[in-house]
């Protein structure tokens, strides 16, 4: 009987000496992935292949299928579930470290990581009672050190989770007060069902389990690889190429990255354009994804508009795109762009975005094509305007100093200028900011030009600035106003 009891002992110390044995002739970029963040997304099966892996090259084959199979749309080169994670783990770094340890492996990180931003958290300090729990959390509804509790709506999970009932609660209570160390409680009653789902997280997450391989890249979300007779297009003339109306900018995706967004407005005449093929290569011209995409038409500022965005990485590139109709080109272009990342430090406020309209989308994406936090904007590609129109402006604040309310606060200061003279004082006014994901925060207002004296040229300066930090960023355009 005992040596039958040693037995599974044995097989487990076995177990994790071989897996000890085949990490320690990883190099550090790759021996303590799994202890990592990255860890608490692997599923029993991926970590059983994982403790396997005894070489760089194997670890990084892994590493890159791992996230492939996690990625809402593997065909593009730019995975949204890699970058909502990479958010997350920068946002525990940022408030969840204590003593020397990091953020992003306490359990406060893998909640957030697992489950995602809660619905509501419930701050209380020491001898308070935690509301809303009943009496069986912890045996007890008084609180000796600092405590949080984190609510969770299931309706609002992923898709993917089974959960029944109004709500999830996570429970933490801090080691020391002050310390900010706070463990998670896994003996409260009421936290059963949220430690439930949170185990099943894993496997929630893995959208493509029989994924062998990482597969090759097209170049924009939704679309596919594109045929060769319609890449043959790229760099020829095309009817409306002079008379196109075309911005090729930076945006904003998750906080960090920066997709390449591009407008482009066709004159009236023109016919509706069916697909957009396209390919980006690097800064040495070597071909490194295509795409061919089917596009509806927006209306823009005179004519119909298409968008596109390009999840890219800092470097330089040339983007090639071609829209086509009738089995013939409508229009071409050839952007040259040097992607960046957004700065790290401080208090970073992107560019102010002008448009004659936006409309709700609550189904838009992070990173796709002149979205704002669930708002499409059709930017301005031209100074015409009438008086019933009104200028939109949109954008973005990342790291913003939160007042003492928890809020951003931000002001636009707009001055209307014609003959080079200002038109009295500049309008000034509060804008409101809605988080959009972690550090990310969108804002938006408009201004109606129908109070303007009269018809003519005039320019219009907007600055926005986030008053806690002094952040600032403007733009000037001019506009022409008829009746």
């Amino acid at each position: 009987m005992r040596r039958s009891n040693l037995q599974p002992l044995f097989i487990v110390l076995v177990a994790i000496l071989c897996a000890a044995v085949a990490h320690a002739q990883l190099s550090p970029e790759y021996a303590d992935w799994a202890d990592g963040p990255a860890g608490f997304l692997l599923t029993k099966k991926e970590q059983k292949q994982w403790d396997k892996i005894s070489t760089d090259a194997e670890a990084e084959n892994f590493i890159e299928l791992f996230w492939a199979r996690r990625n809402p749309n593997p065909d593009t080169s730019f995975n949204t579930f890699k970058a909502e994670f990479d958010a997350k783990v920068r946002y525990a770094e940022e408030n969840f470290s204590y003593s020397g340890h990091s953020g992003a492996t306490t359990d406060r990180a893998k909640v957030l990581i697992l489950m995602g931003r809660p619905e509501g958290v419930q701050n209380k300090g020491p001898d308070q009672a935690v509301q809303g729990l009943g009496s069986g959390a912890g045996g007890t509804d008084q609180v000796r050190g600092n405590s949080q509790v984190w609510f969770y709506n299931p309706q609002e999970l992923p898709e993917g989770f089974n959960v029944k009932g109004s709500q999830l609660y996570f429970l933490f209570y801090e080691d020391k007060i002050g310390s900010n160390a706070f463990n998670l409680d896994r003996s409260a009653r009421e936290s059963f069902m949220g430690l439930a789902a949170m185990a099943d997280a894993p496997e929630v997450y893995l959208l493509h389990p029989d994924m062998k391989e990482v597969p090759k890249p097209v170049s924009i979300q939704g679309g596919h690889k594109a045929p060769a007779e319609h890449l043959a297009w790229l760099g020829q003339d095309a009817p409306f190429n002079e008379t196109a109306r075309v911005l090729a900018e930076l945006g904003v995706n998750d906080g960090v990255s920066r997709p390449l967004w591009v407008y482009i407005e066709l004159p009236p005449d023109a016919p509706t354009v069916e697909f957009f093929t396209g390919q980006v290569l690097s800064a040495d011209g070597d071909i490194l994804s295509n795409f061919e995409i089917d596009t509806t038409p927006l209306n823009g500022q005179y004519g119909k508009a298409y968008d596109l965005s390009f999840p890219l990485e800092p470097g330089a590139y040339t983007v090639e795109v071609v829209g086509g109709a009738a089995a013939a080109p409508v229009v071409t272009e050839k952007i040259a762009i040097e992607v960046e990342e957004v700065t790290e430090d401080g208090t970073w406020m992107s560019p102010l975005w002008l448009g004659l309209s936006a409309s709700p989308n609550e189904k838009a994406k992070l990173g796709e094509p002149y979205n704002f936090g669930g708002w499409h904007l059709v930017p301005v590609t031209g100074p015409d305007f009438t008086r019933e129109n009104e200028i939109v402006f949109f954008g973005f604040v990342v790291r913003p100093a939160l007042n003492d309310a928890g809020s951003v606060d931000l002001k636009a200061k707009i001055r209307v200028k014609k003959d080079g003279q200002s038109m009295g004082r500049p309008l000034i006014m509060p804008v409101d900011a809605s988080q959009v994901f972690g550090d990310l925060y969108m804002y938006g207002s408009s201004i109606g030009l129908s109070g303007l004296p009269e018809t003519g040229s005039y320019e219009f300066d907007f600055e926005v600035t986030e008053k806690t930090s002094d952040a600032s960023t403007e733009v000037s355009i001019p506009v022409d106003v008829s009746d």
